[in-house]
C-alpha cells in the first residue's frame, strides 16, 4: 500500500516546485562591513536579524544544474556548514545527491571538492533512471559525512533506502560498503529520510516501506546490524488495528538509554502526528504509548517533520499542520505533556514547518516558509510564542524567488542557519540569523513526580508502590519539598511509608512526607505499602510540591491503579487493626490481614490466614489450614487433621502446635513446635 509521502520530495502536500538558475553567491569584505557597523546610529543586531557577517548580508545562494534543493543542514565543530539534498538536471531527466560546505563566513570551502560542491550519481544505473535524492546528513566525531536518501529503482516505480558516506575533503568513502554507498533492499517503495550516529558509532537511518516505517542500523562499515531486528532492518506497521493506508517516520532521536524514537505522519487521507519508540534491539517499546505507538490529531493533515530529546527526557516534535507550524511536547512515556501550552499542542498559523531545534535554554526553533520566503520561529519552553525574535516571533529571509526552508542547525555562538531553495531560479539557498535574547530565569524550581506500583493484587496482600521526586531544575534548590500520597477506591489502609530523604507519617488512607531539600538534579523516593480489604480498583494519587512555585505543573501529579481480586477466596475480613474474629459453623476462609489479632476459627473445616503481625490462631474442630505471615505468631490446630504453616524465613519466633490429631507443620529452622510429626 502506497501513502502520499511515495511522491518525490519536493512534491509532498504542502511544498512548492522549484525552478533553478546558475550558481551564485554574494560577499561583502569584512573591512567594509567592519566600517558600516561602526557609523553612529547603526542599528546593533537584534535576535532574528539576519546575520550580515554571513556573506554580507546573511544569504547565500549556490547552484548546480536546473533544478537544486537543500533538505537538511549540519554544523561541524570548526563553524563550517555542510548541506544536503539534490541537483537536478532536467534535460538528461537526472538528479543527484548534492552537497555543498561553506566556511563560517559564508564563502565556499575550497577544502570541499575544490570549490565546496559536490555532486554524486548515486544509483549507476544510466542517466535516464538516475534520480536521487539527499533527505538528511550528520557528522561523524572523525570528520567523516554521513547523507541517507533515495534513489530510483527499475522495478516497483520507486526507489531504495540509501546510506552513503564521505570523506571531509567530499570523496566518496571506500571504506563504507566498498564504494561508499549502501542500498538496503527492505521491499517495496522505500526511502531513507533521517539518520543519527549512535553512541557506539553506529548509523541509524530512518524512513519508510510502502506504509509501514522503516529503521536500519548498520555498522561503522556498512554492513547491516544483526543485533537490530536480526538483520539490521525493523519494519512497523503504525496503524495494524486499522485499515488505513500507513505512515513513515521522517525524524529520529536517539534516547541516552539507547531507544529510538521515530517520528512522521499516519494515516490515509487525513493524516496525523505518528511517534514510535524502538528497544536498542529494535524491539517495540510496550511502555511508550500504546503498544510502542503515539498519534496526535492536531485536525487537518498533520505530520512531524522533527524530534528532539531534552534533558529531563521529555520528546518535543515539530512539524506542520497543512499550513500551520505545529508543536508537541511529550513525557517520557508518550503522554502529552499538558505544561506545554495547556494540552502539550502548539499551532502557529501563517507558515510551515520542516525542521526544528533546541536550543541550550529550552527555547525551540522551527524552519519553514511563509509567503514565498524562508521563515524561522522561536517559541518559549512553555510553548508561548518569543515575540523577542524576529517580528512577533518570526523572522523572514527574501532570496527573490519561492523560497522555503527545509532545514536548520544551531551554531554554538547562537547563531541560527537556515537551509533549503531560493531565488528565482531555486538555488541551494542558506541563511543565518541572529539568535540572542535570553529566556528569563525561572521563578521557582521544576519538580517532577513519578510512581508504579503493582497492577494486580489480592486480599490479604500488600502491594507496594514506588514514588520518585526528582528536581529537574538545572539551577535552583528546592526547599521545604512535600509529597502527599493518597488512596482512594476500594477499602484500603496505609501501613507503611518510607523515604530516602527526609521523614513520612501515615494517616488510614495516605501518607505524608516531608522531604527537605533537593539539589538542582537530586530526587527522594519514596515507598508506600497498602493493605486492600475489598475487591475492585485501588488508586494511589501522589502530589509534590515545595516552597519555589513551579511553572511546569503538569508534571507534579502521578497516578497508579491496581486492580484488586480475592483468590484466596476470604468469607471474613479483618482490619490492618488488632482484631478479634469468630468462624462459624461452617467451612470459612478468613483473611485477618494486618495487626496484632485472635483469631478463633470454630467449627468447620477452615483456612486462616493470619497476615501481617503478631497472631493467635486456634482452628477448633474440624480439618483446618492455618498460615501465620509476617510476626510472631502461635498456630493451634486443636481437633482435626490440620495443616499449619509458619514459614516466614525468620527463625525461632513462631509456635505449631498441632494438637491432639494427626497434624502437618511447616515451619522454619527454631520454630516452636508441639504435637507436629
Amino acid at each position: 500500500m502506497l501513502t502520499p509521502h511515495v511522491r518525490p520530495a519536493w512534491r509532498r502536500r504542502g511544498e512548492r516546485p522549484r525552478r533553478s538558475f546558475p550558481a551564485r553567491a554574494g560577499t561583502v569584505a569584512a573591512a567594509v562591513l567592519a566600517l558600516l557597523l561602526s557609523f553612529p546610529g547603526t542599528a546593533a543586531a537584534a535576535p532574528g536579524d539576519l546575520d550580515p557577517t554571513f556573506s554580507g548580508d546573511g544569504k547565500v545562494l549556490t547552484g548546480f544544474a536546473d533544478d537544486d534543493h537543500a533538505g537538511d543542514v549540519a554544523v561541524q565543530p570548526d563553524g563550517k556548514i555542510v548541506s544536503v539534498g539534490a541537483s537536478a538536471d532536467h534535460s538528461v531527466l537526472e538528479s543527484r545527491f548534492a552537497l555543498t560546505r561553506h566556511n563560517p563566513d559564508g564563502t565556499p570551502d575550497t577544502g570541499f571538492d575544490g570549490d565546496g560542491r559536490v555532486t554524486t550519481p548515486i544509483n549507476n544505473m544510466g542517466p535516464s533512471l538516475q534520480w536521487s535524492e539527499a533527505n538528511a546528513v550528520t557528522l561523524q566525531p572523525d570528520g567523516k559525512i554521513v547523507v541517507v536518501g533515495m534513489s530510483w529503482r527499475e522495478y516497483e516505480n520507486c526507489c531504495w533506502f540509501v546510506v552513503a558516506r564521505y570523506n571531509a575533503d567530499g570523496t566518496l568513502d571506500d571504506t563504507f560498503s566498498g564504494d561508499g554507498r549502501v542500498f538496503a533492499d527492505i521491499g517495496g517503495p522505500t526511502e531513507a529520510l533521517d539518520v543519527a550516529i549512535d553512541a557506539n558509532g553506529r548509523i541509524v537511518a530512518a524512513g519508510y516501506s510502502g506504509g509501514f516505517v522503516a529503521v536500519a542500523r548498520f555498522d561503522a562499515q556498512g554492513t547491516p546490524d544483526a543485533s537490530f531486528g536480526g538483520d539490521g532492518v525493523v519494519t512497523v506497521d503504525p496503524t495494524p488495528n486499522t485499515q488505513e493506508a500507513g505512515g513513515d517516520a521522517r525524524s529520529l532521536a536517539l534516547q541516552p538509554d539507547g531507544k529510538i524514537v521515530v517520528g512522521g505522519e499516519v494515516g490515509s487521507t487525513s493524516f496525523d502526528f505518528l511517534l514510535m519508540r524502538l528497544n536498542a534491539d529494535g524491539t517495540v517499546d510496550n511502555g511508550f504509548g500504546t503498544a510502542g505507538i503515539v498519534r496526535t490529531d492536531f485536525g487537518a493533515y498533520d505530520g512531524v517533520r522533527s524530534l528532539a530529546i531534552q534533558p529531563d527526557g521529555r520528546i518535543v516534535a515539530g512539524g506542520s499542520s497543512d499550513d500551520r507550524v505545529a508543536l508537541a511536547r511529550y513525557t517520557t512515556n508518550g503522554t502529552l505533556d499538558t505544561s506545554f501550552d495547556g494540552d502539550g499542542r502548539v499551532l502557529a498559523p501563517g507558515a510551515f514547518a520542516y525542521d526544528m531545534a533546541l536550543q541550550p535554554d529550552g527555547r525551540i526553533v522551527t524552519a519553514g516558509g511563509t509567503n514565498g520566503d524562508f521563515a524561522v520561529l522561536r517559541h518559549n519552553p512553555d510553548g508561548s510564542r518569543d515575540i523577542g525574535f524576529g517580528t512577533g516571533g518570526v523572522a523572514t529571509a527574501d532570496f527573490g524567488g519561492s523560497d522555503s526552508t527545509r532545514a536548520l542547525a544551531l551554531q554554538s555562538g547562537g547563531a541560527i542557519v537556515a537551509a533549503g531553495a531560493g531565488g528565482p531560479g531555486t538555488d541551494f539557498a542558506l541563511a543565518r540569523f541572529e539568535g540572542g535574547g535570553t529566556v528569563p530565569p525561572p521563578t521557582g524550581v521544576n519538580l517532577a513526580v513519578t510512581k508504579s506500583g503493582p497492577a494486580t493484587t489480592a486480599i490479604g496482600d500488600r502491594p507496594t508502590y514506588t514514588v520518585r521526586v526528582t528536581n529537574n531544575s538545572t539551577t535552583t534548590s528546592a526547599t521545604g519539598v512535600t509529597l502527599s500520597d493518597t488512596f482512594s477506591g476500594v477499602a484500603a489502609s496505609v501501613v507503611s511509608a518510607t523515604t530516602t530523604s527526609g521523614t513520612c507519617t501515615t494517616t488510614a488512607t495516605g501518607a505524608n512526607c516531608s522531604l527537605g531539600t533537593l539539589a538542582p538534579g537530586a530526587a527522594a523516593t519514596v515507598t508506600v505499602a497498602a493493605e486492600p480489604r475489598a475487591t475492585g480498583t485501588l488508586t494511589d494519587r501522589a502530589t509534590v510540591g515545595a516552597t519555589q512555585t513551579d511553572p511546569n505543573t503538569g508534571d507534579n501529579t502521578a497516578t497508579a491503579t491496581t486492580t484488586v481480586n480475592n483468590s484466596r477466596g476470604c468469607t471474613r475480613i479483618g482490619t490492618s487493626g488488632n482484631d478479634s474474629i469468630t468462624g462459624t459453623f461452617g467451612n470459612d476462609v478468613i483473611c485477618a490481614l494486618g495487626g496484632d489479632d485472635t483469631v478463633n476459627a470454630g467449627s468447620g473445616n477452615d483456612t486462616v490466614h493470619g497476615g501481617h503481625g503478631n497472631d493467635r490462631v486456634d482452628g477448633g474442630n474440624g480439618n483446618d489450614t492455618l498460615v501465620a505471615g509476617p510476626g510472631t505468631d502461635n498456630l493451634i490446630g486443636d481437633f482435626g487433621t490440620d495443616n499449619l504453616n509458619t514459614v516466614d524465613q525468620v527463625s525461632g519466633n513462631d509456635t505449631a502446635n498441632g494438637g491432639p490429631h494427626t497434624d502437618t507443620c511447616t515451619t522454619d529452622a527454631g520454630d516452636i513446635r508441639v504435637s507436629c510429626p
